[in-house]
């Protein structure tokens, strides 16, 4: 049982960090600008809010003063504890990825027609 909460854990952070991206190069086909850079600061940028929420969720979970305050019987071992941690921790990456997916795409995207917009007004 516990290899296969091992494997599922890691698709998950597959999914996680590959389905946000995926979804990222396909709108960044459309701007023309250096896509290269983009899509490695967001590769790396959907890397480190996956790991900044690990350990953010594992903190609040094996931190004692904050189970006894906020009334956890969490077991980080078991299984009920490593289901909890998954439940809490997958969404709220996954979520933050494409919400910044979707704001650095408009970020680039402004940036480029303001650019385009005084080329016309020069010329």
């Amino acid at each position: 049982m516990r290899d296969v909460i091992v494997v599922i854990y890691w698709i998950l952070i597959a999914f996680i960090i590959i389905h946000p991206n995926y979804m990222f190069y396909k709108k960044l086909k459309n701007i023309a600008t250096k896509s290269f850079i983009h899509k490695l600061i967001f590769f790396l940028m959907s890397i480190f809010l996956l790991f900044i929420y690990m350990c953010f969720f594992l903190l609040i979970l094996i931190n004692p003063y904050i189970n006894q305050i906020l009334g956890f019987k969490i077991d980080p071992e078991a299984y009920s504890g490593r289901i909890i941690y998954a439940s809490l921790t997958f969404p709220v990456a996954y979520l933050t990825n494409i919400s910044i997916a979707k704001f650095y795409i408009k970020r680039i995207s402004k940036t480029k027609n303001k650019n385009e917009i005084e080329l016309i007004g020069k010329e």
